[in-house]
């Protein structure tokens, strides 16, 4: 019942990886788009505008476009809690690993790779020249690490955030992917009793049920 988060940078593999693991252990993956689907459940459709965009400076002085972000920001972190409760799960990006920090059956992985290794892998996936696919890299980066930082005080970029780290512009995909693995079975081994575990977390029956259903499909 232990859970996996993968925060990735953009054009480092991490969302393969994170698919390969999922086929290999058998665990759910939990991407934007079944998180998406819960949230949409409870109305809340503007989840991919808020997470992906950073507000413009008038938006602060909005209240409702701040408490309609606020509710969705709160619902999308109990939503994770609650995958992380039901166990066996994947979940990819969201700040998963901000949300998740500090229990014993959940492994915190950031999968990285140099911009110059990135940009191609996105030149070739998007076909896109240099400069775009460059700009584009730099652009989901900047997005992603404010979103994180504004939301969670986090920094995604410092490895003391995570329990593993894999670079693969030095490490095979296939081979981080087992890596993964394996820290995934020593951790579960390794929790001590009574320490503070995500199966544990308190969550509303209406979402554990809507998270379980969402999981079966």
């Amino acid at each position: 019942m232990s859970v996996i988060t993968i925060s990735r940078e953009a054009g480092s593999a991490g969302t393969s990886i994170a698919r390969a693991i999922a086929e290999k252990t058998g665990y759910r993956l939990a991407d934007k788009n079944l998180i998406g689907s819960i949230l949409s459940k409870y109305g809340l459709i503007g989840f991919e505008r808020i997470h992906d965009n950073i507000p413009a400076f008038w938006e602060g002085f909005d209240a409702q476009k701040a408490e309609q972000r606020a509710v969705t920001i709160d619902m999308m972190n109990r939503t994770i809690q609650a995958l992380a409760r039901h166990g066996d799960v994947i979940i990819v990006g969201r700040g998963g690993f901000a949300v998740l920090s500090g229990y014993a059956d959940v492994l915190n992985v950031r999968i990285q790779a140099p911009l110059a290794v990135r940009v191609e892998r996105i030149m070739n996936a998007d076909a896109l020249n240099a400069e775009d696919a460059e700009k584009l890299v730099r652009e989901k980066d900047r997005v992603r690490n404010k979103f994180i930082e504004t939301v969670y005080g986090a920094n995604r970029e410092t490895a003391v955030a995570f329990d593993l780290v894999v670079d693969t512009g030095k490490i095979a995909p296939s081979l981080a992917c087992d890596w993964i693995i394996q820290a995934l079975g020593d951790m579960t081994r390794e929790i001590r009793t009574g320490a503070t575990q995500a199966k544990n977390i308190e969550v509303d029956q209406i979402l554990a049920d809507a998270v379980a259903e969402a999981l079966k499909k």
